[in-house]
């Protein structure tokens, strides 16, 4: 090899930036929601993040005091708890939390915490009660915190009604999800989202008091929380980590949406119908159908309606599919949706913890909270299906240990292996943050500027 040719062979590839998600979406048949043009391209600078940030018992520790305590977390579904005295209790780090259904149809939230000698009210994370009342002692509260009875009173004349309600918690709904916040000083929930509420508002489709949680997957891991969170605010990773996803997601092109006042929550679309320009061959659209036909209907594989018709672009022949055959199944209406409903993947971040995709092409939620030490966590992915007619029950709820395999959870259909290959890479991601000489993780300018920007919002609350 000549000099010349060495140089040459070491010259990274570069190219341009593609088209994005907004640019495919003003060309479907029913417009989008109008906020999923607003695009944003915002350069947050290209500085390494420390890779101790993932595995530091020290900055964990920052983390509980100086996040945890003052950030609005999503502790329950409000159809979980649908009747005056259901309880939900939420855990994360040391926080025990009960949510409590009043008799007026409220809802309140109390640290879960007997003010007698401290064991929890509630283990169970759902349950109906008439009282909170100590399993220990039994001390006892109503629903709305008043000290009810004690025993012994005699024994305890320092004890009053007054001196002894339980201690409240903020607690706010939005979208039928509960959030609580530590914090008495923090802003309110709708200040703290910002532009969030406003754009889902301003997308009707978007509201799930129509939706019902049809199941709940707990995953335990042996990874840092933010690993884990990371792994789903880019697409970037698709190429390498679901290579059978590229015939139909069109990962290059998705669209990441941070804006320069908002500091808690960021956005993604990921288009579907469209082939990835990652792909080593250009794939003709009948290609395009015959494929996600075969990775998601394959009943409908041959068939007349499984096929792509004359006129149709893949992705037009797709939105019909998804539209005709799973509004048969769900027995709901879906002939009005646009195809960036029925089809994307619209995904939104809500610091420090909370994704939600209002749209039906990923009817998906997750939480993540921290573990006891730096290297573990707890990931949960819900699935919130639309319904018409009397609301269904929740689903179930699946705990799985970190060794189990997500591909083996019938409920979550064809997301399992999906999910799965995420789990293969992520723990390993994990041990290579601490392996590596540089202590240094390099982050792309666009497509991971999500999480740059997390990164910032979390040195904002650690720095405070």
């Amino acid at each position: 090899m000549s000099r010349e040719d060495l140089k040459e062979a070491r010259e990274l590839p570069r190219g341009t930036r593609p088209r994005i998600a907004k640019d495919l979406l003003i060309t479907d048949s029913i417009p989008p929601e109008s906020t999923l043009l607003d695009s944003q391209d915002l350069t947050l600078g290209l500085s390494p993040i420390d890779a101790a940030r993932y595995y530091s018992r020290e900055f964990h520790d920052q983390e509980v005091a100086k996040v945890w305590s003052r950030t609005w977390q999503f502790a329950a579904w409000v159809h979980d708890m649908p009747n005056p005295g259901d309880i939900v209790v939420y855990r994360n780090l040391n926080q025990s939390i009960l949510v409590v259904r009043q008799r007026d149809g409220s809802i309140k939230a109390f640290a879960n915490s007997c003010l007698h000698r401290g064991r929890e009210l509630c283990t169970e994370e759902f349950q109906n009660q008439n009282a909170l009342r100590c399993p220990y002692h039994g001390f006892t509260w109503g629903l709305e915190g008043d000290l009810r009875w004690l025993p012994s009173g005699w024994d305890f004349p320092h004890v009053s009604a007054e001196s002894h309600r339980l201690p409240e918690i903020r607690c706010e709904e939005w979208n039928g999800f509960v959030f609580i916040n530590l914090d008495r000083d923090a802003p309110s929930l709708r200040q703290y989202m910002g532009k969030m509420v406003e754009q889902f508002e301003n997308s009707p489709s978007w509201n799930f008091s129509n939706r019902y949680k049809a199941v709940n997957v707990v995953k335990h891991m042996n990874l840092n929380w933010k690993t884990c969170l990371e792994g789903f605010i880019e697409s970037f990773h698709v190429a390498a980590s679901h290579p059978q996803l590229l015939p139909m997601n069109g990962d290059d092109i998705t669209q990441y949406d941070v804006w320069p006042d908002e500091m808690h929550f960021s956005r993604m679309i990921a288009p579907i119908g469209v082939a990835s320009g990652n792909l080593s061959s250009r794939l003709t659209d009948r290609m395009i159908v015959e494929q996600f036909v075969e990775t998601y209907l394959p009943e409908f594989t041959g068939t007349v309606e499984g096929t792509q018709q004359k006129g149709e672009t893949a992705r037009e022949a797709i939105n019909r599919l998804t539209r005709d055959v799973l509004g048969r199944r769900m027995n709901v209406d879906l002939s009005d949706k646009p195809p960036s409903w029925l089809l994307d993947a619209v995904e939104y971040f809500l610091f420090p913890h909370f994704m939600i995709w209002p749209t039906f092409g990923a009817p998906i939620v997750y939480r993540f909270r921290p573990g006891a030490t730096p290297d573990q966590c707890i990931w949960e992915k819900m699935i919130f299906l639309p319904f018409d007619g009397e609301r269904p029950p929740s689903g179930p709820t699946i705990v799985q240990k970190p060794e189990q395999s997500l591909a083996d959870v019938p409920e979550l259909g064809y997301l399992g292996p999906v999910l799965q290959q995420d789990v293969d890479n992520l723990e390993s991601l994990q041990r290579g943050l601490k392996a590596g000489l540089t202590q240094t993780v390099t982050l792309s300018n666009y497509q991971e500027v999500r999480i740059r920007h997390f990164h910032q919002t979390l040195s904002h609350y650690i720095e405070e």
